[in-house]
């Protein structure tokens, strides 16, 4: 009976994790347009024209959603200067599913402080991992926008509510790597929070003055030179990134490698249970064959 339960209970963990992994799920192929509430008429055909589709004519306009500066200042305002956030909402997006495992893929156009690697970062810790992203606006913004527009566009895509604190993680990140970007460049700023992304599961066991070691470290060894202001801004990122799924987090920022291991171990586990599952009905059968050969075979002569 022990073991039954046991299989039983495995089924239903397998059960409940794939439901809850396709009630999140983009269909293939389905796409989102996310504009700029502030733009004008001509600038949403330039916005088009980015975007590749020459013009609105044609698209489901129930697919074509905005954005507005209130919703964006909702998450930025106090984070980053007023100047940078403006008073207007002006960048876009373009949104695409493409198949499980093809990643993303961004294209930034007209974006002056949000580059395609910081997108990418910040969309995977809030778990958008799979499609085709095009950031546009038709004159040179921040395309912070932007990030509140892709997640509107992922929730009406899949259905589900992102939750406030996992958007603000995303936009935590999205600043800091700016800020950071602006004094040791993108490519060592990415570098250095994805760096940090891989051993979340070690920092939040840290005391704070730990984690700011480690934070240095990382730096030296990408050869980046950080300010105190910059290891702390770092340090407040990671302990808003430990509330999320740790594990999820690291298996993004470890990329492909991880992800293999990652689906081996889950094999692993499906194998041992099929296998649990296996002996249970190996066991049954035997047993029902002990009832049959007591109870139904023919009765010896004396």
């Amino acid at each position: 009976m022990k073991r039954i339960i046991s299989v039983i209970l495995a089924l239903v963990f397998i059960a409940g994790s794939l439901s809850l992994t396709s009630a999140s799920a983009m269909d293939e192929g389905d796409w989102r347009i996310v504009l700029g509430h502030d733009l004008t008429e001509s600038e949403i055909n330039t916005v088009y024209e980015l975007f590749g589709l020459g013009d609105s004519e044609g698209l489901d306009a129930n697919r074509i959603l905005s954005v507005t500066n209130s919703e964006e200042r909702f998450y930025l305002s106090g984070k980053m200067p007023d100047a940078k956030i403006g008073k207007r909402a002006v960048s876009s997006i373009f949104i695409c599913a493409l198949p499980e495992g093809s990643g993303l893929n961004i294209t930034v156009k007209n974006i002056s402080y949000c580059t395609a690697e910081m997108y990418e970062n910040a969309l995977l810790t809030v778990g958008i991992t799979d499609a085709e992203i095009i950031v546009a606006s038709p004159r040179p913004v921040s395309g912070t926008a932007a990030l509140t527009g892709i997640y509107k566009a992922y929730e009406s895509l899949t259905g589900s509510i992102i939750s406030d604190y996992i958007k603000q993680a995303g936009i935590d990140e999205l600043l800091t790597t700016g800020d950071l970007a602006e004094i040791i460049g993108s490519d060592e700023a990415t570098e250095v929070i994805t760096e940090l992304k891989k051993i979340l599961d070690e920092t939040m066991h840290m005391t704070d003055d730990e984690v700011k070691t480690v934070i240095r470290e990382i730096a030296t060894e990408n050869e980046v030179e950080l300010t105190e202001q910059n290891v702390s801004q770092i340090l407040t990122l990671a302990r808003t990134l430990e509330g999320l799924d740790v594990e999820q987090i690291r298996a993004r920022a470890l990329g492909l490698a991880k992800s293999v291991s990652t689906w081996q171990k889950i094999a692993g586990g499906f194998k041992a249970v099929f296998a649990e599952i296996g002996e249970f009905f190996k066991d049954v059968a035997e047993f029902l064959r002990d009832v049959f050969t007591k109870f139904f075979a023919p009765a010896a002569e004396e």
